[in-house]
């Protein structure tokens, strides 16, 4: 790693700092990780890395894609598995 020096507007410390506060991250690690995001090269081996990371994440949820979109449609009455599509 490397040592740097930036100066900041206040309210980008201030917003910082909250951020800081609210998630337990140092000012740092958001900094480095906004950086990262800035100069990301978009590359399919980035692309892929990324792929990687997040495998696994919907491990977590205590219901599959069709409980989802029909959560996320709402208001119709019959689940998306019950329509007959022509």
């Amino acid at each position: 790693m490397h040592r740097t020096q930036i100066l900041l507007e206040e309210e980008q410390y201030r917003r910082l700092k909250q951020a800081s506060e609210e998630t337990g991250r140092s000012i740092g690690a958001i900094v480095r990780a906004a950086v990262g995001e800035h100069l990301a090269d978009g590359t399919v081996d980035s692309f892929l890395a990324a792929l990687d990371e997040s495998f696994g994440a919907w491990d977590e949820q205590d219901f599959d894609g069709r409980d989802w979109v029909d959560r996320a449609r709402g208001g119709l009455d019959r689940p998306i598995g019950a329509m007959a599509w022509r």
